[in-house]
């Protein structure tokens, strides 16, 4: 088995490293730690057309798809997760919706408008049967009442994706997910201000009567050109955002490496460099092998996402990738010292954005559920 990229896969990989850093990292210090908004957003999606971070349909080759992301991570954290989000919204209107649909499908996906998935609530995370925001239909409308939280995209998104309750005596068999386009369906939304990825919008969306046409349930009316894992009406299936959540980690620590090593080979104490030191030789280690093995153990996700085995493989690398995150932009602030706590190095940004990948898409608490749950063949939740 070879481990190494293929020269293919190695010249995407330096091509997005050129483009991004000479197109996007300026960009990631002006404004990402910032909160966003939907005019800068749409600008930059724009930046990444080139790379089909948005628009394309899933690439191919799952190694060059790690490889793309993890380079964005490496660069602009908070843009990666709007490119994902702005990407999954854009798919599965692409892919579910009624042709009355095909402009909205041919704005998002060009990044003309911004798409968010609404699915999370203030009690609801993991479990789908849970969901209280509810839609009822009234002539040849939805109307939807309730709210969604930690919603990402939410604040700066044209159109929301909202998974709601149709009928709660049916449970999550209840649960559709409509097209809400703010637009023309208003509903309001504020911006959580968090820990890190601050130019990541995590929102609270707020419905009130917002009324939606029948037409705006995915799935509506005929089959899907395409059939994704995600189904038109079901519960969102979670692994897509998993692996990119430690492809990102992975990003993010690749970065963190870098820096500590670059200072530690120019830091000079007691007359020779301090990367000279074993002991910080010994933290320029330890976070190498997390991080190959955090960047394996995800290519492997990526590769068996379709795979009977793809539950475990992806809650295991987003458990231990994002973990690792913190782990090694810690780490790297220590090479550092108190340079490592100053805001001008960068780190303290890259360990606070790095915290923030453990808990979206189930928190690293549901990951060693799910593997524990494949492991015994014993569920945790329910007998």
């Amino acid at each position: 088995m070879n481990f190494e990229l293929t020269e293919e896969q190695q010249l995407v990989k330096e091509a997005a490293h050129r483009f991004l850093e000479a197109e996007l990292a300026p960009l990631d210090k002006l404004h990402g730690d910032r909160e966003m908004t939907r005019e800068l957003a749409v600008s930059l999606l724009k930046k990444l057309e080139p790379f089909g971070y948005v628009g394309s349909e899933r690439v191919e080759d799952p190694i060059t798809a790690s490889v793309l992301w993890q380079e964005l991570g490496r660069v602009f954290p908070s843009l990666a997760g709007i490119a994902f989000i702005a990407g999954s919204a854009a798919r599965a209107v692409a892919s579910w919706a009624h042709s009355e649909h095909k402009r909205l499908s041919e704005e998002l996906l060009a990044s003309e408008v911004i798409g968010c998935m609404a699915y999370s609530e203030p009690a609801v995370g993991s479990d789908p049967s849970a969901i209280a925001c509810r839609a009822e239909r009234r002539g040849d409308n939805w109307v939807i009442n309730g709210s969604k939280l930690w919603i990402s995209n939410g604040h700066i998104a044209d159109v929301a994706i909202v998974t709601v309750q149709t009928d709660s005596a049916k449970g999550v068999a209840g649960l559709k997910r409509l097209i809400v386009d703010r637009r023309v369906s208003p509903f309001t939304s504020r911006d959580v201000s968090t820990i890190g990825l601050r130019a990541f919008p995590t929102s609270e969306l707020h419905f009130d009567d917002v009324r939606v046409p029948l037409v705006n349930e995915l799935g509506f009316g005929r089959e899907p050109r395409s059939a994704p894992r995600q189904g038109g009406g079901s519960v969102a299936n979670f692994n897509g955002a998993r692996v990119l959540c430690a492809d990102v980690s992975c990003g993010i620590a690749e970065h963190a490496i870098e820096v500590a090593t670059r200072y530690v080979q120019e830091r000079r104490q007691f007359g020779r460099e301090i990367g000279r030191f074993q002991l910080v030789q010994g933290l320029i280690a330890d976070m190498v092998m997390d991080w190959e093995a955090a960047r394996l153990l995800t290519f492997r996700a990526r590769a068996t996402m379709d795979g009977p085995d793809a539950d475990r493989c992806v809650s295991i690398a987003k458990a231990f990738a994002t973990e690792m995150g913190v782990r090694v932009t810690s780490k790297a602030m220590e090479c550092l010292g108190a340079m490592g706590l100053a805001e001008e190095t960068g780190l303290e940004r890259r360990f606070r954005d790095a915290r923030m990948w453990i808990v979206p898409d189930g928190t690293a608490q549901i990951q060693r559920l799910i593997i524990g749950r494949a492991v015994t063949g014993l569920s945790a939740v329910r007998g």
